[in-house]
């Protein structure tokens, strides 16, 4: 899914796709990988050509940008989580919850982009381990 790499954000600020094990290259920190659970977040391919990074925002925490049919792998400890997405000055979307628990370590969703008649929306929906690019 994800081949190994995880989106992390470091105590400097820096946000990276890393590997367990790795060091921050801005501040040489070792990267924090919260124990608990991992939220998976695929984005389908965008209409009329939009291929633009997507904004990922968990509990309001930027946590950098999602491609075009790109999946992407968040380590989070157990909790809860409201995922938002948004681009360029655009930030309606429709958002998802996660309850990350012991006994549900593992939140799927998916993005796309919604178009509308005067703006679109993105829309964030959940997911199966199933509908994720391998």
């Amino acid at each position: 899914m994800s081949n190994n790499t995880f989106r992390i954000k470091c105590i400097c600020g820096l946000v990276q796709d890393a590997a367990a094990g790795s060091v921050c290259p801005q501040c040489k920190n070792p990267l924090n990988f919260p124990q608990g659970g991992m939220i998976h977040l695929y984005r389908k391919g965008s209409p009329l050509g939009v291929a633009g990074g997507f904004g990922i925002y968990i509990n309001n925490v930027p946590l950098g940008h999602i491609g075009n049919k790109q999946t992407v792998s968040i380590p989070v400890s157990f909790g809860t989580y409201t995922l938002h997405v948004a681009a360029g000055m655009n930030r309606k979307c429709k958002d998802l919850t996660f309850n990350i628990t012991p006994e549900n370590p593992i939140g799927y969703a998916k993005v796309y982009m919604k178009p509308g008649f005067w703006t679109n929306s993105f829309v964030v929906e959940p997911s199966t381990k199933e509908e994720m690019p391998l």
